[in-house]
């Protein structure tokens, strides 16, 4: 009878540690992703609104997806997670799409590209591509290394 108590303790015990990864693995998701967001070589290329700020901002999820339960805003407004379909079919001018996005232990890199400028009339948009690098530093991530190319200004 011993033996399976264990087993049930033991397996509870590694469900439990699991949970609790997985809620690190959310936070530090939620931080990295967010200073992608933040990042100050981009802004200048993020659509405005009528009153100056930067308008709403989207995320394809393509070719990395993020939970729904990801927390990210700017300007106040929450980041929208959408499909390609859903991209299209809205008609989105400006938006993210995450071509690799990776965090290991203290360690997190993206591979970003961010369309703007959507034309209607040419179906043509324009594009930067950053390539970034984060650290830990205590909690905080901290951006080592950022590269931009493309169409920047």
């Amino acid at each position: 009878m011993r033996n399976p108590i264990k087993i049930i303790t033991v397996a509870l015990f590694l469900v439990s540690i699991q949970g609790i990864s997985m809620a690190q693995s959310l936070d530090d998701q939620t931080m990295v992703l967010q200073k992608c967001i933040d990042l100050p070589e981009l802004q200048q290329y993020y659509p405005l609104d009528g009153a100056g700020n930067p308008d709403q901002i989207y995320v394809m999820q393509y070719s990395a997806t993020f939970s729904s339960d990801l927390n990210i805003s700017k300007s106040g407004k929450q980041v929208v997670f959408m499909s390609r379909e859903d991209i299209i079919k809205n008609k989105v001018k400006a938006y993210f799409i995450f071509r690799s996005f990776e965090i290991s232990g203290n360690l997190a890199t993206a591979n970003i590209n961010y369309f703007y400028d959507f034309d209607n009339t040419t179906m043509q948009s324009k594009m930067v591509m950053a390539n970034v690098e984060m650290n830990k530093v205590g909690s905080d991530w901290v951006v080592s290394i950022i590269n931009l190319k493309g169409d920047t200004k």
